[in-house]
């Protein structure tokens, strides 16, 4: 077998993996144990075949409430609250992660133009008054538009405290303050347990054989490298949901599909377009907060076995798609699969593949990027002018990501008027992927 593909889903105290190729597909699991370990089992996993590419999927390994280190939260704003910033953020599980808060002079509009001077000796106050916490979360008004400011509060801290891990906000993405701060926050908090597995799993790879290349499941159904893992694990959360998704649309060989999985207690349902899962911003992340990262679009029938049926056979007819129903695991979610699959109107599929959809799902990804920013255009050609450069950046990020030569494609490209801001404002959402090459 000829440039086979192994996902492996790393979850609590066991390691599930997958390999696919020339249409075959294999499992094999074992402990979540040292290095040697691991790269045995994907040895045995691969047999004869040569592997060009193993794919992570560390989600469960990235739970901020467990992995997690405090951080410094330091929001860059044009006007300090006179009421001070207040109790903080209503998720629980973000407030335990900051261990300090602040804010600071400074930011720019969403259009890059600069409200205010950063005022650079508070941001030394703030990185000094922060010395015993390991991250720093830092989140400037207009990031998005001008990261001028982020990067030379950065450079600040780096110079006073070089230790310091430090995730900025305009690399995490999104237009959100408050969205943005939040995903910054859970970026930085996780930087030391990313760093950790990004090491852990090349040097498994590296055991596995001397060409395979590393990569990691994102939650937006794509794959980043171990140096986007190091610097973004934010981009991972929630991978498994969207793996999955990705695994039983493959298995059923569908580009196209209306997607069921079945669990135990309910049937998760989204759509796979060009082989990739459909996504949003705006799903509520780890501990119910939300951030500005895209993750698999997913809406969940509770109910009985047969409740889950009725109503997927009615969403199955009213798609132009192919409708698949997938199971990864036996017992009630295998029982809710096959009740589903009967209401099906043909052609559906039922997909029970014997071992875990999310390493079969990491296995098949393909590089993928997704910009989401605003630009000001005041005619139509200038609109498409910036179109253009946004589409030509997501497709730099797929180059980047391992994506063969030439198969780089926009899958979707959409510009939604502004009408709050003024006229000629638009928010650009750009998505891009392509196919994996075979590089080492």
């Amino acid at each position: 077998m000829e440039g086979a593909r192994i996902g492996i889903l790393l979850g609590a105290g066991r390691a599930h993996a997958a390999l696919v190729g020339d249409g075959e597909t294999r499992h094999a699991t074992g402990p979540n144990a040292s290095e040697r370990v691991l790269a045995r089992m994907l040895r045995g996993l691969a047999g004869s075949a040569r592997v060009g590419s193993v794919t992570w999927d560390v989600s469960a390994e990235l739970d901020p409430a467990l992995a997690g280190t405090p951080v410094a939260a330091v929001r860059v704003v044009p006007r300090l609250p006179t009421g001070g910033l207040g109790s903080g953020h209503p998720s629980p599980l973000l407030r335990s992660l900051q261990a300090r808060r602040g804010a600071v002079i400074g930011g720019h509009d969403l259009f890059g133009v600069e409200l205010a001077p950063l005022d650079i000796y508070a941001v030394l106050a703030e990185a000094a008054a922060a010395r015993d916490i390991p991250a720093l979360a830092v989140t400037a008004s207009g990031a998005p538009g001008c990261a001028d400011h982020e990067l030379a509060a950065a450079e600040l801290v780096h110079d006073t405290r070089p230790e310091a891990r430090v995730s900025l906000s305009h690399q995490v993405g999104g237009l959100g303050l408050l969205d943005r701060e939040a995903a910054t926050v859970i970026n930085a908090a996780l930087l030391a347990r990313a760093a950790e597995l990004a090491e852990r799993c090349v040097r498994v790879g590296e055991l596995v054989g001397p060409q395979v290349s590393t990569w990691f499941a994102a939650g937006d159904g794509g794959r980043i490298s171990a140096e986007r893992l190091r610097l973004l694990p934010v981009l991972a959360l929630a991978a498994s949901e969207a793996a999955a998704l990705t695994g039983a649309a493959w298995l059923a060989g569908a580009g196209d599909a209306l997607v069921g999985l079945a669990l135990p207690d309910a049937l998760a349902v989204g759509h796979v377009t060009g082989g990739l899962p459909e996504v949003t911003v705006d799903r509520p992340g780890p501990g119910g907060v939300r951030m500005a990262v895209p993750t698999a679009s997913l809406t969940r029938i509770p109910g009985s076995p047969a409740a889950s049926a009725a109503a997927f056979a009615l969403l199955a007819e009213h798609e132009p798609d192919q409708a698949v129903v997938a199971a990864g695991s036996t017992g009630e979610a295998a029982v809710r699969a096959r009740a589903v699959a009967a209401r099906l109107p043909a052609p559906g599929r039922l997909v029970l593949p014997g071992g875990e959809l999310a390493a079969i799902g990491a296995a098949c990804t393909e590089p993928t990027a997704w910009l989401d920013t605003v630009v000001y255009a005041e005619s139509r050609e200038e609109l498409d002018r910036q179109r253009g450069i946004a589409e030509q950046r997501a497709l730099t990020l797929v180059a980047e990501s391992g994506a063969r030569l030439g198969s780089e494609r926009v899958v979707s490209s959409r510009a939604v008027s502004m009408s709050f801001l003024r006229s000629g404002s638009y928010r650009l959402m750009v998505r891009a992927g392509g196919e994996a090459g075979e590089e080492t």
